[in-house]
């Protein structure tokens, strides 16, 4: 059933294009008596944070909150982060984004996260999944760059259309990046461009009818064996969809294929879980917002 907000919005669209409407979050993490501290937080437009949580004592976790629920055309969301030496922070948000049909004008729709992670260092990115409204023509943009022995893990998902309402992505453009550097050099360097109708969503080399698209990184080097060991866990879940385990010089790539958000960001939860002690020597700490 259409929600009354979306039936608005896009009867709203229809009228008339939408103003740009620029929001931009700045964070800073350093370490204080023992503690990873939110030194900075700095915001501009409808970009929040909660208050930091500290359910392991000394790592901070904190929830990146955008009031408005979707990007709309015009919008510009900027998100960047600093991790001072030593500092260890986990970053989730309470619910999955939105990027809305876009105007009769096609006016672009941007949100760019940045992050730079000093030496001894740590940073866990795992946000809930974007969903990617039918006539949306949105970038989409996920930079790391790490400064000697620095630690990541995270992931990025995005659906195309909006599944529970029957929606397929008929229109429009989504183009994914995803940049991790190290010392300046490419761990990986990754962009995908989906087109609203394009052969790409239906052909066996490209979706193959799935309408959800989900990649996990981390900064981790994994045996054979504990590689062969996360993709038999993967099938006992039991979730549907194609997934796959690789590892390349430096990070530890997972790919989801599916139908279903919810199924894949479980799997990532449980590759995430089989993946911190290697990470950060921690074993997993699950955000409490995943229990709302």
């Amino acid at each position: 059933m259409i929600q009354p907000a979306d039936l608005v919005h896009n009867q709203f669209v229809a009228k008339a294009p939408l103003r740009e409407w620029k929001a931009a979050l700045e964070l800073q993490f350093g370490v204080s008596a023992a503690r990873t501290k939110l030194v900075r937080a700095k915001h501009s437009g409808p970009l929040r944070v909660q208050r930091p949580f500290y359910p392991e004592g000394d790592c901070c976790h904190l929830y990146v909150l955008h009031p408005p629920g979707g990007i709309a055309p015009g919008d510009r969301l900027q998100i960047d982060i600093a991790l001072d030496s030593g500092s260890h922070a986990l970053l989730a948000t309470p619910s999955a984004g939105k990027v809305y049909t876009s105007d009769a004008q096609r006016s672009k729709q941007r949100q760019a996260v940045h992050a730079v992670l000093r030496s001894e260092s740590c940073l866990e990115w795992l946000p809930q999944e974007t969903i990617v409204f039918s006539g949306a023509n949105v970038q989409l943009e996920t930079r790391f760059d790490l400064h000697g022995d620095a630690k990541l893990a995270g992931w990025d998902m995005v659906c195309l259309g909006r599944r529970a309402h029957g929606e397929q992505f008929l229109q429009g453009d989504c183009v994914q990046l995803i940049e991790i550097n190290r010392c300046g050099k490419p761990l990986m360097r990754e962009r995908m461009h989906w087109q609203g109708g394009g052969d790409m969503l239906r052909a066996p080399w490209g979706m193959a009818g799935q309408v959800v698209s989900g990649t996990l990184f981390a900064t981790v080097d994994a045996s054979r064996q504990q590689l062969d060991d996360w993709r038999a866990g993967l099938e006992n879940l039991g979730l549907p969809g194609e997934w796959g385990i690789s590892q390349k010089p430096g990070i530890l790539l997972a790919r989801f294929l599916g139908q279903s958000a919810a199924q894949g960001r479980r799997g990532f939860e449980y590759l995430w879980t089989c993946l911190r002690p290697l990470l950060n020597n921690r074993v997993a700490c699950p955000p409490r917002i995943w229990n709302t």
